[in-house]
C-alpha cells in the first residue's frame, strides 16, 4: 500500500521487481493523486514514467491457463503473482498470473490498438465468455478481497483492514529496514497490539443482502451503533448473501452474533471467517 502520515491507505497497488526498475499497477480511480505522491516523494531517486495508450484483459477462472497456453507457450510456467513480458498471439503484453477474483488468472496488459483483436482472440475459445465489473465484484467479495474507496481508505490501516500479510517481515519491528514508511509509527503499534477496529466478513441469516453503509448493532434493541457493512451483495457461488464490515475489535471474533438494520428492520448475522469461497491461485 502506499500510505499517509496517519497510517492511512492512500491506495493499493502490484509491485514487480525486475532489478534495475519497478512495474507498478494502481487503481485506475487513484491513478493521477499516485503518480504525484510518486513524484513528490521518489523524484529526486529515480524516473518515474507512466505508461499511457494501454488496455487490461482479465482472463479469469479454472480453464484460464489451458485457454492462454495456445496463444503464450509458456503461460503455464507462471505461478500466483509471477509477472513479466509475454507475446501473446504475436503481441508483446505484460502478463501477471494475478487478477481480482479469487481464481486462478491471468491479467494482460496490452497495446491500446491491439486491445479489441486480442480481446476477439480470446472470446474465440469455446471456453470463454465476456463478463462484467459486477461479477468481478461479486467474485472478490466472496474471495474476502478489498475494494478501494469501500473497504479501504486513508482513514483505515492495513492491520484495520485484515492485510497484514503485505507487510514484509523485513519492514515490521526487529526487521532489517524496519519502519522507515509513512505512518510507520501508528502501523507497527498496530502490529504489535492489535487495532481497536478490524474489517470482517459477516453472513446474513436468511436471504436478504446487506449493502454497504449497512449500520451494525450489537443486539436487536441496541440505539449505540457499533459498526458498518462496507461491502456486501448477493454470493453466487456460495448461493446465499455475504458481505464485509468493520467492527470493534472486542466483536470481530467469527461466530458472533450481529445484527444490520435493513429498511427500518434488524437483520441477524454472523461474523464469518473470509474467503467465503477458497481461492484457486496456482502456487
Amino acid at each position: 500500500q502506499f500510505t499517509n502520515e496517519a497510517g492511512g491507505i492512500l491506495d493499493d497497488l502490484m509491485v514487480a521487481n525486475f532489478g534495475n526498475h519497478l512495474f507498478l499497477v494502481v487503481n485506475a480511480a487513484c491513478k493521477a493523486e499516485d503518480e504525484a505522491h510518486l513524484r513528490a516523494n521518489l523524484s529526486d531517486a529515480c524516473v518515474i514514467e507512466p505508461l499511457a495508450d494501454r488496455a487490461l484483459i482479465a482472463l479469469q477462472g479454472p480453464k484460464a491457463e489451458s485457454v492462454l497456453a495456445k496463444l503464450c507457450a509458456d503461460a503455464p510456467a507462471l505461478r500466483f503473482m509471477d509477472a513479466g513480458p509475454r507475446r501473446i498471439d504475436g503481441i508483446d503484453c505484460f502478463v501477471s498470473r494475478s487478477g481480482y477474483t479469487g481464481e486462478d488468472g491471468f491479467e494482460i496488459s496490452v497495446p491500446a490498438e491491439h486491445a479489441e483483436r486480442l480481446a476477439k482472440t480470446l472470446l474465440g475459445s469455446s471456453d470463454v465468455l465476456p463478463i462484467g465489473l459486477g461479477a468481478r465484484d461479486s467474485l472478490r467479495l466472496e474471495a474476502g478481497l478489498c475494494l478501494y474507496g469501500h473497504d479501504i481508505d486513508t482513514t483505515t490501516t492495513p492491520v484495520e483492514g485484515a492485510l497484514e500479510w503485505s507487510i514484509q517481515k523485513s519492514r515490521r519491528n526487529g526487521g532489517a529496514r524496519a519502519g522507515g514508511f509513512p505512518g510507520a509509527d501508528k502501523i507497527l503499534t498496530h502490529l504489535a497490539s492489535g487495532a481497536a477496529r478490524r474489517r470482517v466478513g459477516l453472513k446474513p441469516e436468511g436471504r436478504a443482502p446487506v449493502r454497504e453503509g449497512a449500520p451494525l448493532f450489537a443486539d436487536a434493541a441496541s440505539s449505540e451503533q457499533i459498526g458498518t457493512v462496507t461491502s456486501g451483495g448477493f454470493g453466487p457461488s456460495v448461493n446465499a448473501p455475504i458481505a464485509m464490515g468493520y467492527l470493534p475489535s472486542s466483536f470481530a471474533a467469527p461466530g458472533g452474533l450481529l445484527f444490520a438494520e435493513l429498511r427500518g428492520q434488524r437483520l441477524p448475522l454472523r461474523v464469518s471467517p473470509m474467503p467465503f469461497v477458497p481461492n484457486t491461485y496456482k502456487r
